[in-house]
């Protein structure tokens, strides 16, 4: 019988994105719960330790009693639609706030609904005002999914599907001033980066980066906009990160938390210079439920809770603190560890390959925290958690990721520089005191006798599909279609392809040891594909150890029944 979470698993596969709902059921993502500050129910009663604000959406945490007053209050008001025509003091009073949060230098904005939207409207604007077609933007860069936030990325992943992408975008690597000045030419609308790389692996910049990329763009006649989405309300330790770096653009884009976690909003903020097109051309730009009542009062909410002096100074305690553990496990972990990189409260560990940092994502789901990988660089976990977890919690959620990385490091075997995660196929080897036709014919009536998947490996079953096959993954029960076919030497099993498997197969054989007929060789072989892609070595990373630790466990307790000479394993 399928469980709740299963259900749903398959529902948002066949539904909505078939991709992520395999990677997060793989992985022992539960059924979301309520949710308060840095913790969320996973819908089995556990409460989860966010070390992750899922891209910046709840840098505020969940429901953040500010944020869900000023819902509720606004929903009272019944000022929650825009008429497009009427003064909405909302906006207004919204726009106003964010042009005094630049000092004046930024007093426009456009209000849209996501960071997408408002990249394409930074394009559009430094198009007209430039009069100019082309942009330059930064290998590893993320601005988005839309059409053209796609071809400012220009990954050749992306391309292959969505080809042709927009022309007149250029790329040049990030953090190096002499590529971007040879890039830069008369027809460079704007330069178009990050202040921090987030999907690019938290990448920190230079200390005068920014200010040589904005005396390029003066030099050149070109615009600078910086993509704020995951940097700006304090993630950094200034309301924008560009303040930190002393830099102003032309125009700066910001999103995920303006929203506080709940409501979608999103601004382009620019200077009056490029504000003309607006003025010359208002049709020229449109968002229908974008800058209404509700999402601009809880965006004014946000915008205070960014500001406030004590929550900056408590970001830069955490940030801090994050700094300082991070480099320590870095220099007590080099096995398991490459680098660490950060800045304020957004951080990144990288370790040496995406099925290391897999098997991290799984025990630390196992033990109540969560966090994810960047997106363009799997290798890098992300060390982001909401900005207002307590000096307690955050405290707690690094002891567990420092638990975690020892226990990944333990993992090596002696006299190996660096421990490696089992990617598929698995085999491992066993030499039992049984004769092969004994062995054969245990096989024959429980054929599950050493599939590491199966809930209940001595169950006896016959030949041919059983359509609702009891299975785990090691977190819970799971069904899926599974056949099962005898052969001279064991026995195969195979997994019917559904939204959990493209390629399940279990095999065992059993030959006999020469010169000894009382022994038996046996070799299991396990093999699987999830479907996933570029993301299979990410969940290596907890279906590797999974499969070994299980072929483990049931190869020695067979050999108890036997009397096991050896055992060996090859990955």
């Amino acid at each position: 019988m399928r469980t709740d979470r299963q259900l749903l698993a398959e529902a948002k596969a066949a539904h909505n994105h078939p991709t992520y709902s395999t990677m997060s059921f793989v992985m022992g993502c539960g059924v979301q719960g309520p949710g308060s500050g840095a913790h969320v129910g996973d819908g089995a009663g556990n409460r989860l330790l966010a070390l992750f604000d899922q891209y910046g959406n709840q840098s505020f945490g969940y429901s953040h009693p500010r944020i869900v007053e000023a819902v509720a209050d606004q929903l009272a008001t019944g000022r929650l639609n825009s008429t497009k025509i009427l003064f909405e003091e909302e906006q207004i009073r919204l726009t106003s706030r964010l042009a005094e949060l630049t000092g004046g230098r930024l007093p426009y904005s456009y209000l849209a609904n996501g960071g997408g939207e408002s990249i394409d409207n930074a394009l559009k604007l430094a198009r007209a005002a430039t009069g100019r077609s082309g942009f330059v933007t930064a290998v590893d860069c993320f601005h988005g999914k839309t059409l053209a936030a796609l071809s400012a990325s220009g990954r050749p992943e992306h391309a292959a599907l969505f080809s042709p992408f927009l022309e007149r975008f250029r790329q040049v690597p990030f953090n190096d001033v002499a590529a971007l000045a040879a890039a830069v030419d008369g027809d460079t609308a704007a330069v178009l980066l990050e202040p921090v790389q987030a999907e690019g692996g938290v990448i920190v910049p230079d200390p005068g980066y920014l200010t040589e990329v904005r005396r390029i763009c003066d030099e050149a006649g070109a615009l600078l906009i910086l993509d704020e989405m995951q940097t700006a309300f304090g993630r950094c330790g200034t309301f924008f990160a560009h303040e930190r770096f002393g830099v102003t653009p032309d125009l700066v884009c910001i999103g995920k938390a303006f929203g506080g976690g709940v409501l979608p909003i999103s601004a382009v903020l620019g200077s009056a210079d490029v504000w003309r097109t607006l003025r010359a051309l208002p049709s020229t730009f449109g968002s229908s439920l974008g800058g209404n009542p509700l999402c601009c009062r809880v965006g004014s909410v946000a915008v205070d809770i960014a500001t406030d002096e004590s929550f900056l100074r408590g970001v830069d305690a955490h940030g801090k603190t994050i700094t300082a553990r991070l480099a320590a496990l870095v220099e007590r972990h080099p096995a398991v560890l490459a680098a660490h990189r950060g800045i304020g409260m957004m951080h990144g560990l990288e370790f040496h390959d995406e099925s290391l940092g897999g098997m991290v994502l799984s025990l630390l789901l196992r033990h109540g925290v969560t966090s994810t990988y960047s997106l363009y660089h799997n290798r890098v976990l992300r060390v982001q958690p909401p900005m207002v977890i307590s000096a307690a919690d955050l405290a707690r959620g690094l002891d567990v990721l420092e638990m975690v990385v020892a226990e990944v490091d333990a993992r090596r075997p002696e006299g190996v520089d660096r421990p490696t995660v089992p990617c598929s196929p698995v085999t491992r080897s066993a030499v039992l005191a049984a004769s092969p036709g004994r062995l054969r014919a245990l096989l024959r009536r429980r054929p599950h006798l050493l599939d590491p998947f199966a809930l209940d490996v001595d169950r006896e079953t016959g030949p041919g599909l059983e359509e609702e096959f009891a299975g785990t993954l090691g977190h819970d029960r799971v069904v899926w279609g599974d056949l099962v076919e005898p052969t001279e030497e064991g026995v195969d099993l195979r997994a019917v392809p559904d939204w959990l498997w493209r390629r399940l197969d279990r095999s065992v054989r059993v030959r006999p040891v020469a010169g000894d007929e009382d022994r038996c060789a046996v070799e299991v072989r396990v093999q699987w594909d999830t479907g996933s892609g570029a993301y299979e070595p990410l969940l290596a990373g907890h279906l590797g150890p999974f499969v070994t630790d299980r072929l483990h466990t049931l190869l020695t307790q067979l050999g108890r029944r036997t009397g096991a000479a050896e055992t060996t394993a090859r990955t």
